[in-house]
């Protein structure tokens, strides 16, 4: 399997060392400004509608953020540990090596260019059983990439007749020539 080398390895492992320093710190200011308006908001919630929906506003505002940031130390450790399995800067896609210059512009990414392209056409369709043959055709030498490969059509389905439902059938009603004349 193609990779990069140790000594590269360990330049994205700087980079990407930095930039989760950088989130983790981001991260917590974000944690303590929710925590801070919470604390202002709860004081005297209720007086000021106007000032209330400002508040209740931002609080969305600063959640979201934490939720984005804390993805983003995620995809930082995912980084990592893909460092430590050598297997950083191999697209999930295709198998190749993405590009160092994207790597360096994004640390996290999994897809080489070519691989998103791919992924996004939708003329990659994985399944479970495709997953595990690349993984063991990486175990077990040279990549062999399939370009396309396509979920097998599932079986027809049996249509069943509906039955009827076992009773008395209905009487005719004779009419009377009688009636109301």
């Amino acid at each position: 399997m193609e990779r990069y080398s140790d000594e590269e390895l360990q330049e994205f492992a700087e980079l990407i060392k930095q930039q989760y320093a950088l989130a983790k710190e981001e991260l917590q200011s974000l944690r303590s400004r929710v925590s801070e308006l919470s604390e202002t908001m709860s004081e005297g919630f209720g007086a000021d509608m106007g000032e209330d929906s400002s508040s209740v506003s931002q609080m969305e505002l600063l959640n979201e953020q934490v939720l984005r940031k804390r993805d983003a130390v995620q995809a930082l450790q995912n980084a990592m540990l893909r460092i430590k399995n050598k297997v950083y800067g191999v697209c999930t896609v295709t198998g190749e090596l993405i590009d160092k210059q994207r790597l360096l512009a994004v640390p996290t990414t999994t897809k080489s260019v070519e691989g998103m392209r791919l992924q996004a056409s939708g003329q990659l369709d994985l399944t479970a059983q495709d997953i595990a043959r690349r993984a063991l055709e990486r175990r077990e030498g040279p990549n062999k990439i399939i370009s396309k490969i396509k979920k097998p059509p599932p079986p027809p389905r049996k249509v069943e007749k509906k039955r009827k439902k076992p009773g008395r059938k209905p009487r005719k009603i004779e009419e009377d020539e009688d009636d109301l004349i």
